[in-house]
């Protein structure tokens, strides 16, 4: 894969953003024109504590799609939950509508919902089921990896055991989306936007979905799994198995939401344990 770190002007942000993108490249090969070629697209959105480049630096993605057609971006998001902040940036409009036209401006990139994934850890899986669901249209599937499935249980989460410790958690939250009471039944509540959703004749995304069973979000995790599984029609996998909220945890679901998607198939040697 070739390598980008990208920084950019967004407009709807008011301040440059970055980006760090992955992109196909056939090594050991002489590079031949291929001027009208479009990539299927992998959005990884990061999780509370981390940043664009986490991904790259933490996770086993560059070695999971090094030798298929994908393009991998990997957008800076901060501490928003990809949400249009009560008192912030509307990082829910950057995501949804302006990455999409920066990242296929700058890329070869297939603007084609078939070809457009997107999946993240912790708030970034929360990220990726909100913009999965808000904008079906766009995103052929999502994956969710330990989600934030439910910010304010996030918040209680974070109160009970070391995963947040940051002196400011509890701010940020009300600074983003003003409080517990005004999550409910908005473009925020994953429940309501699911719901919501399956009652549409519209396509609906494929969601892969997984969580460790140490894991201090695990309950309202298992309560998507079951609200999902018993109130809606969704192409909807629940995988759990032992781990935390970590990334040797992510790095054993991550090839296996790759492969739910289509993305990566079983012939690159992904069920060898000696790869993970």
């Amino acid at each position: 894969m070739a390598l980008i770190n990208c920084n950019f002007f967004s407009y709807t942000l008011g301040m440059d953003s970055s980006m760090t993108v992955l992109l196909p490249e056939k090594r050991q090969q002489p590079h031949v024109p291929n001027p009208d070629k479009k990539y299927p697209v992998l959005y990884l959105l990061h999780g509370h504590s981390d940043d664009h480049t986490s991904w790259l630096r933490k996770s086993l993605i560059e070695l999971l799609v090094r030798d298929y057609d994908i393009i991998v971006v990997m957008p800076n998001a901060h501490r928003s939950f990809y949400t249009d902040s009560k008192h912030g940036h509307r990082y829910f409009e950057f995501f949804s509508q302006e990455l999409p036209i920066v990242v296929s401006n700058f890329f070869p990139a297939s603007d084609k919902r078939e070809d457009n994934y997107v999946a993240g850890l912790s708030m970034g899986g929360y990220g990726a089921l909100k913009l999965a669901l808000n904008c079906p249209d766009r995103f052929v599937a999502a994956g969710c990896l330990s989600g934030a499935i439910s910010p304010s249980e996030a918040l209680e989460a974070a109160s009970r055991s070391s995963m947040f410790t940051v002196s400011d958690f509890e701010d940020n939250f009300y600074n983003v989306f003003g409080g517990k009471e005004e999550l409910a039944h908005t473009v925020n509540d994953l429940f309501h936007i699911a719901g919501e959703l399956d009652t549409k004749d519209v396509p609906k995304p494929i969601i892969y979905h997984s969580c460790g069973k140490s894991d201090p979000l695990y309950q309202t995790n298992i309560a998507f799994r079951d609200f999902m599984l018993k109130r809606t029609s969704f192409d909807y996998t629940f995988e759990e198995s032992d781990g935390g909220h970590d990334w040797a945890f992510w790095n054993r679901e991550l090839p296996v939401m790759l492969r739910k998607f289509g993305i990566v198939n079983d012939a690159k040697g992904l069920e060898d344990p000696s790869f993970l």
